[in-house]
């Protein structure tokens, strides 16, 4: 916008001066003559001191000189890289990669040889070594370094041939493969027969199936599915025929 425009108010139909300038000085594109926006950003997204919406320069650092991360030269702004440790190799703890301090003490006060600070011995006050096991190989939580505990159990009550207290295995079965009720895994107990009390072929313990009848298929008074005995006559005793046995012998 010229000086002349200005106190002439020379502006176009659309608002716009000779120069392509609405009465704040934008153009049609929305920036001034320097080439910044109502925002002060100009078309490349950075403001007159060369900051983003986001307050990084071109080359992605902040106005304090810090990175998109957080970092200066690897370091954040108390002094720790990305993995926690500053320059003298300690973290906000005061312990080095390895887990001592600038003493040479881990968290729990013993040296790199094993020495507790306090004690001066191998074991802590609580009577635990560097390792975290007493005199008889056992932890704080009572399992030595196999996970076993004084009984020989593991944390989920299992001992090294994977069986409970009460002999079962993860799936519920003991050393025989059965389960507290006495079933294996096909739903058998140890004599072959299931919790209805018929074995694998269907019968039970009399050789009868669930309907009653036998492999030969007849039933417990000895007829089958037809009404009629292995000589074919039924309870009335008469076979197929109609006829009882004593007319079938007479003819």
């Amino acid at each position: 916008m010229g000086l002349f425009d200005r106190f002439t108010h020379t502006f176009d139909e659309h608002g716009y001066d000779l120069d392509g300038y609405d009465k704040k000085g934008f153009d049609r594109e929305g920036y001034d003559k320097d080439g910044y926006d109502r925002n002060g950003y100009n078309k490349k997204g950075y403001d007159r001191k060369g900051f983003n919406k986001k307050g990084f320069n071109k080359k992605g650092f902040d106005k304090k000189g810090y990175d998109k991360n957080g970092y200066k030269e690897g370091y954040d702004e108390d002094g720790f890289d990305i993995k926690g440790y500053n320059k003298d190799g300690f973290n906000k703890k005061g312990y080095d990669k390895k887990g001592y301090d600038r003493n040479g003490y881990d968290i729990r006060g013993f040296s790199l040889d094993g020495i507790h600070i306090d004690t001066k011995i191998a074991f802590d006050k609580d009577g635990f070594n560097k390792k975290g096991y007493d005199k008889d190989g056992f932890n704080i939580d009572g399992f030595n370094k196999n996970g076993f505990n004084k009984d020989g159990y593991n944390k989920n009550g299992f001992n090294k041939d994977g069986y409970d207290i009460d002999g079962y295995d993860k799936k519920g079965y003991d050393k025989g493969g059965y389960n507290k009720d006495g079933f294996d895994e096909n739903g058998y107990d140890r004599k072959g027969y299931d919790e209805n009390g018929y074995d694998e072929n269907g019968y039970d313990l009399d050789g009868f199936d669930e309907d009653g009848f036998d492999s030969r298929g007849y039933d417990r008074l000895g007829y089958n599915h037809l009404g009629y005995d292995k000589d074919g006559y039924n309870q009335e005793g008469y076979n197929k025929f109609n006829k009882k046995k004593n007319e079938e012998n007479s003819d």
